[in-house]
């Protein structure tokens, strides 16, 4: 089974996964893929997400569904979706991303949302403090903004996603015993 985790930055993505892997002792976790690609190309992401940026980190993760054998418990820290809800916000601020570059990256995240057994979007808390990462480059406003892009691309009528999604909300324990409920109905 494979479950993608999208969420805005210090949403507590990464406590979830790594508290459910504590849980489910034999999945498999797949890290952020910005941090897979940093570390393959020896980059960092650039300051304002570009089409190349965001493509690479794109096929990064729809690589890595793909690969993820069907008995498997996997858990993604972020997916092709996360990169493509940057991009959106990129081009919104006035980034080098255009309509047309977007519209190329899309039938990847179709790809990956169809391979992914489970969504999870793990919304803004405001019980979930900041943590510095390293990787932060989005002020205040501008994770609502991607909290928000998330939360439409993730709708039905945005033709991204046509599988279950779930919201998970509330604090760590909350968080762990939704989503062992949410699994265990889907299994």
């Amino acid at each position: 089974m494979r479950l993608v985790f999208a969420g805005t930055q210090s949403v507590g993505k990464t406590t979830l996964i790594d508290d459910l892997a504590a849980t489910w002792p034999a999945a498999r976790v797949e890290e952020e893929p910005i941090r897979a690609v940093a570390r393959a190309t020896g980059e960092p992401p650039p300051a304002v997400p570009t089409v190349e940026a965001e493509r690479r980190i794109i096929d990064h993760g729809l690589a890595r569904l793909r690969a993820a054998g069907d008995r498997e418990l996997v858990l993604f820290d972020r997916s092709p979706l996360d990169a493509y809800a940057h991009a959106v916000l990129s081009m919104e601020i006035g980034g080098p991303i255009t309509p047309a570059d977007l519209q190329s990256l899309r039938p990847a995240v179709i790809e990956a949302m169809t391979i992914a057994d489970l969504v999870i979007l793990v919304p803004i808390e405001s019980r979930v403090d900041d943590e510095a990462d390293g990787f932060r480059y989005l002020d205040a406003a501008n994770r609502r903004r991607v909290d928000h892009i998330l939360a439409e691309l993730l709708r039905p009528e945005a033709g991204l996603r046509s599988g279950p999604v779930a919201v998970v909300r509330g604090d760590r324990a909350t968080r762990v015993a939704r989503m062992v409920r949410l699994v265990g109905d889907l299994s």
